[in-house]
């Protein structure tokens, strides 16, 4: 007996890490097409649940999908409402794990083609450059590792069948299978391996129909304890996902249980399945899902709404994206990252404004001549330049540290190269706020002076900064090239130039002290380094960033 439970744990967990291997290859094979066709098609909500389905179906997991749900909906890529489509669909395509093990592991000879597809996948991976070939070898890989253990499993649980009586659990009730089936996948984490277990069980006498059907029916309860320990201590979103996962297999495993008579009889009697449980077992598997889509489907807004109220975040978070989004998933993780980075750049812009006593909003939204900027910007604004500052250096760290968690991912070159380039954006627009953040006495002093020729040097200092920012929004605003944007640049770079020589021969003759014009001098310069890291930080991005002047800051 013990001889036999080894044997079927060693298929059980060769089932299982083939169905991981298997899992694992697919999201690779997949790419970030298959992503993006999952992203766009969740404009309604019949869609999304097609989607989830189809794309269940055909990646062998609910889980990788239920991920991407979440990653796109916490990224603001895809509304609650898709994402909770999605994991409804999610729910149908994961039947056809039932399909695929009844049709195929229990009608067809797996040592016949199990091994050789190992095999041969194996020496196709050990030889193969081609990363699609590769991936498309893995996934064979997983697939025959699949079936193998699963070949395993049911000779063990065929063996054990002949040493028990089934009568013996025959007054136990349909509330102990349900119950069976959820601390099953609760335990082994898979609801795909407990199908697998029925399934064999079902296939060798050891359990009845009524029984598989019940311990199914636990098993899609018990398939949802991954998500909800995955979200304690995660984002909202995370919480909000997970929730609706579960409710909707709670719910559907009561109707089932409800009906779980009417659906047997339907499939065994009217359908005439009797003589193959197996596939009845399939059948059963997929009614119950598709009924419970069919009626929680028309509720999925209404759902929506009431998930959005609760996780609600009670602290204050100065980060605006990444807190949304775990960075474990790397596609949504970049995205939610960009997200951030440009958000610190455009407040960083905001900042640098803001110390040189410049309302933003005349720059960002209303459009307002320079001279005249300048000209109703003479008092010192209400603005606590180090508690902004301090803002800025808390989203630069946290920003930081999502990066580097993101870069221990396994990444492909190009998204390796994204985080580059975040990086650089991030160290370049906090260095820009820092160095005005240091001349803030200078400005100060220059805001407070009754010396006509000072006020006039400061002013075409600010003038310049406000010309080379404007420089870089035009960039979005005007979908401006790069090139015209660089040469824009270099000639405000010029016209400063001008400005420190006219500066440094008229001073003396315009009566301003000479510690005024080393301030005005260093000022200027840290102006024309503070516009050209903005300008580096714009370019990394690709001169796309987000302008949200609603923003206060």
């Amino acid at each position: 007996m013990t001889e036999t439970i080894i044997t079927a744990l060693s298929g059980l967990g060769i089932f299982l890490f083939g169905m991981t291997f298997m899992e694992s290859a697919l999201k690779e094979f997949a790419g970030v097409k298959f992503k993006q066709w999952i992203k766009n098609s969740t404009s309604s909500t019949f869609k999304a649940v097609l989607t989830g389905a189809g794309a269940t179906a055909l990646l062998q997991s609910s889980g990788v999908v239920s991920l991407m749900a979440l990653s796109f909906v916490s990224a603001s890529l895809i509304s609650l409402q898709g994402g909770i489509g999605l994991v409804f669909g999610a729910n149908i395509g994961t039947t056809a794990t039932a399909w695929i093990v009844a049709i195929l592991g229990f009608k067809i000879k797996i040592e016949a083609f199990a091994l050789p597809m190992i095999g041969f996948s194996g020496i196709i991976l050990m030889f193969s450059k081609s990363i699609k070939l590769s991936a498309t070898a893995k996934i064979f890989i997983g697939f025959g590792l699949l079936f193998f253990g699963l070949e395993i499993l049911k000779d063990a649980i065929e063996v054990s069948a002949k040493s028990i009586n089934i009568a013996d659990f025959s007054h136990y009730g349909v509330l102990f299978f349900i119950l069976l089936g959820f601390v099953i996948t609760a335990l082994i984490q898979s609801s795909s391996a407990t199908t697998a277990i029925v399934l064999s069980a079902l296939s060798t006498n050891l359990i009845t129909f009524e029984m598989a059907t019940a311990i199914v029916i636990g098993s899609n309860i018990g398939s949802t304890t991954t998500a909800l320990l995955g979200s304690i201590g995660g984002v909202p979103d995370k919480k909000r996902v997970a929730l609706a996962h579960f409710l909707f297999n709670a719910i559907t495993a009561i109707v089932a249980f409800l009906l779980i008579n009417q659906l047997n009889y339907l499939i065994l009697e009217i359908f005439g399945f009797k003589s193959d449980p197996v596939t009845a077992l399939a059948i059963f598997h997929t009614f119950f899902n598709i009924i419970g889509v069919l009626i929680l489907t028309p509720f999925i807004a209404l759902l929506a709404k009431y998930l959005n109220s609760l996780f609600l975040q009670k602290r204050e978070i100065k980060t605006k994206y990444i807190h949304l989004v775990e960075p474990t998933e790397s596609n949504g993780a970049l995205i939610a990252v960009r997200n951030e980075v440009s958000n610190l750049f455009t407040k960083s812009l905001k900042y640098s404004l803001l110390v040189m006593n410049i309302k933003p909003n005349d720059i960002f939204s209303q459009k307002k001549k320079y001279t005249e900027i300048i000209t109703h910007s003479r008092t010192e604004l209400e603005f606590d330049y180090k508690k902004g500052y301090d803002i800025l250096k808390e989203i630069e760290i946290e920003s930081i540290k999502y990066l580097n968690k993101i870069s221990q991912l396994s990444l492909l070159p190009e998204q390796t190269e994204t985080l580059n380039t975040l990086y650089n954006s991030i160290r370049e627009a906090v260095y820009a706020s820092k160095a005005l953040k240091d001349i803030k006495n200078n400005i100060s002093e220059f805001t407070q002076s009754d010396q006509k020729h000072v006020t006039v040097y400061y002013d075409l200092i600010r003038i310049n900064l406000i010309r080379m920012i404007d420089n870089i929004l035009s960039a979005k605003q005007e979908n401006l090239n790069i090139k015209v944007i660089l040469k824009r640049h270099e000639d405000l770079s010029n016209e400063n130039r001008n400005f420190v020589n006219k500066l440094t021969r008229n001073f003396e003759k315009e009566g301003i002290e000479h510690k005024i014009v080393v301030s005005l001098l260093n000022t200027n310069r840290t102006i024309l380094l503070a516009s050209n890291s903005f300008l580096e930080a714009a370019k990394v991005l690709d001169l796309i960033f987000a302008i949200d002047t609603n923003d206060e800051f």
